[in-house]
């Protein structure tokens, strides 16, 4: 699957400052029926750092995934995504643009009639700019990241429910992204299985210095990724203190920011509502 899915013993890529955001949303304001999803929402995300989304169901979390995907189109703001002008980018090249993002749910939306290997190939498949034998190789190179290559005859219905998870995040690797969205990927799964899955985003984050976007109800998962950084020479991700530089926090409540920084500025805020967010 080219070089970015080659693991090297490194740490924690460094970031740097120069280069320009890989998202950025200004001003970005959107209503439905009357009714403000988003009030003037702005924040950044560097190559390589992980932003994860807070706040309370319908706050407007995943609706920014949405407009990072160029689904929803804002009433005013701007957007970019990997330099690219999002909020007014033309369909044909919001396609493109696509190729360039991996997108994980939280139901993992795997096809039922289809095997792992089908699954995980189904864009390229869908491309047909790859011969077989790159798609198998593309694919296996997938598997292996996330630990499930000998799984790739299976059907869904033969796999749990963390596999399938890990199975969504390498059908999202396919295509090289440069950019991931997390839609609450650790959403229905035990404690253990979370924790696997949360690995694999923080060896996204180390190996491959993917910039993500990341949706979750769970604080303990939001602080694994801004306390953890991926040991390639261990091949599992441990208590780094360097990993809060490369994970951020945004809080929404009722479509307005009220928090975006570091975990650590978080806990220490004295904003009321934030103390009751966090309780």
């Amino acid at each position: 699957m080219g070089s970015s899915l080659q693991l090297t013993p490194t740490a924690a890529p460094p970031q740097d400052r120069r280069e320009p955001p890989v998202i950025r949303f200004e001003e970005v304001r959107l209503s439905f029926e009357r009714q403000a999803l988003l009030d003037g929402v702005s924040f950044q995300v560097r190559k390589g750092a992980t932003k994860v989304l807070l706040g309370e169901a319908s706050s407007g979390k995943t609706t920014l995934l949405k407009l990072a995907l160029g689904l929803v189109r804002p009433d005013s703001g701007r957007i970019w995504v990997c330099g690219a002008e999002v909020s007014c980018l033309p369909e044909s090249e919001l396609f493109e643009l696509r190729r360039h993002i991996g997108i994980v749910f939280q139901e993992s939306a795997l096809f039922d009639s289809l095997s792992v290997r089908e699954n995980v190939a189904f864009r390229l498949l869908e491309e047909q700019r790859y011969d077989d034998a790159e798609i198998e190789r593309r694919v296996r190179t997938a598997l292996s990241f996330v630990e499930l290559e000998e799984a790739i005859d299976k059907m869904p219905a033969d796999l749990s429910g963390g596999m399938k998870r890990r199975v969504s995040i390498a059908r999202a690797l396919i295509s090289e992204p440069e950019v991931m969205l997390y839609d609450s990927p650790t959403g229905g799964l035990d404690p253990i299985t979370s924790t696997t899955i949360m690995e694999l985003i923080v060896k996204l984050r180390d190996v491959n210095r993917v910039t993500a976007l990341l949706v979750t109800h769970r604080l303990q998962d939001a602080y694994f990724l801004a306390t953890h950084a991926w040991n390639a020479g261990a091949n599992q991700a441990q208590p780094a203190p360097e990993a809060a530089r490369f994970t951020s926090f945004l809080l929404l409540r009722q479509g307005r920011v009220i928090f975006d920084g570091a975990g650590s500025d978080l806990l220490a805020s004295p904003d009321e509502y934030v103390h009751t967010y966090l309780s």
